[in-house]
């Protein structure tokens, strides 16, 4: 029997034209997107490619596809599908971000080990010392407040996500060698810990209303107890919260690269507290310099930024505080800003805290922290 194939025009009809004229289709509308984005690309790249030099060595082609790649109007749809596919068929969240139990994401940072991890952690406690001389000369008191990771805090929600066992005690051996030294630090685990609820955001990395509210409170008493502020009740003014309840898609969505998808193909948005907080009016001169400058100063990361926790603070305090922390601020950044400054020169507080996320105690240190850290040996802020 013969099984070869053979093609009967006349009984293919007017089918036999479809693969010409899908390849032609094709063809048109991969040469209309590619006019149209390339018609983004300025003149000054047109420019950089027309030299002939640069044609004969290849530099132009190899330019005029990456302009292409970058204004290919496509590319965020496709990039978008290729996104959904991911996280839906693989749970993929890029390498910053590590899913827990559903609905959980992690920093995947807080899970990472780091070369000279105990050495740097070291050096950042010897600052801190350094820093709390210095300040203790100007009269000024120095509070440490540690952050714990969200994934101590929030264990029962890793769903298997490995936590290494050397990081049990990273915390502590920190606060305990500032302890040595008569630096003044507050423990933000045991009051987190001590919480019911949800105390950090399911996919943020910050600490919730919740979790914000609890170390605020550990923090006012703690100043309270050193009488490095006025005893109250601990108690925000009637009225002074409004509370409601609102949509919110954390950081880890955003550098997980999911925020973009529809809802249907992503973990669902979550619904949690956002307050108004009022702000404290000041009730006593001696609180502030001539400047206005409340008496307590924070600085730190981008904690400080979340969950209500400055604002919460100052309504237990019963007094204001002046939130100096910075978005990316990491280790240094807000704290070394601020003691250069003309203003704490000027007009320094009676209390600096000072906000340091777990996480931050064992990375590789920049070069603005060496920097600092050359000044401080130097017996300067």
């Amino acid at each position: 029997m013969d099984e070869s194939f053979s093609f009967d025009a006349k009984k293919a009809g007017a089918w036999r034209f479809v693969p010409a004229v899908s390849f032609a289709v094709m063809m048109l509308v991969g040469v209309d997107v590619s006019v149209t984005s390339l018609r983004e690309v300025s003149s000054a790249d047109w420019k950089e490619m027309a030299p002939w030099q640069r044609i004969v060595q290849g530099e132009s082609t190899s330019r005029f596809t990456s302009q292409l790649n970058s204004h290919f109007v496509w590319s965020t749809p496709f990039s978008k599908i290729q996104r959904a596919v991911d996280w839906n068929i693989a749970r993929d969240t890029g390498s910053a971000v590590t899913a827990g139990c559903t609905g959980w994401f992690f920093l995947t940072e807080e899970l990472t080990t780091f070369d000279g991890g105990s050495q740097n952690a070291n050096a950042r406690a010897y600052m801190v010392e350094q820093v709390a001389k210095q300040l203790q000369q100007r009269g000024v008191k120095l509070v440490m407040a540690v952050i714990p990771d969200k994934t101590r805090i929030e264990q029962e929600h890793l769903c298997g996500v490995h936590r290494p066992a050397a990081f049990a005690a990273r915390a502590e051996n920190w606060m305990t060698a500032l302890r040595t030294n008569q630096v003044e630090v507050i423990d933000l685990q045991a009051p987190l810990a001590a919480t019911k609820g949800e105390r950090y955001y399911r996919t943020d990395s910050h600490w919730n209303e919740l979790g914000a509210d609890a170390a605020a409170v550990s923090v006012a008493k703690r100043l309270q107890d050193l009488q490095y502020a006025d005893k109250t009740d601990l108690q925000p003014a009637p009225g002074a919260i409004k509370t409601a309840t609102a949509e919110r898609l954390g950081d880890l969505f955003h550098v997980s690269n999911l925020e973009g998808l529809p809802s249907a193909l992503r973990p669902a948005v979550e619904q949690v507290a956002s307050s108004t907080v009022a702000p404290v009016v000041n009730k006593s001169d001696d609180l502030f310099g001539d400047g206005g400058l409340p008496s307590v100063v924070l600085v730190g990361t981008s904690f400080s930024l979340r969950g209500n926790f400055v604002p919460f603070m100052s309504q237990h305090l019963g007094m204001p505080v002046a939130n100096l922390a910075k978005d990316g601020g990491d280790f240094d950044g807000a704290a070394m800003t601020y003691l250069q400054s003309k203003a704490f020169q000027q007009e320094p507080p009676k209390v600096v805290i000072w906000e340091v996320p777990e996480r931050m105690l064992q990375k590789p240190f920049k070069d603005t922290e060496r920097k600092w850290l050359e000044i401080l040996k130097k017996g300067q802020l």
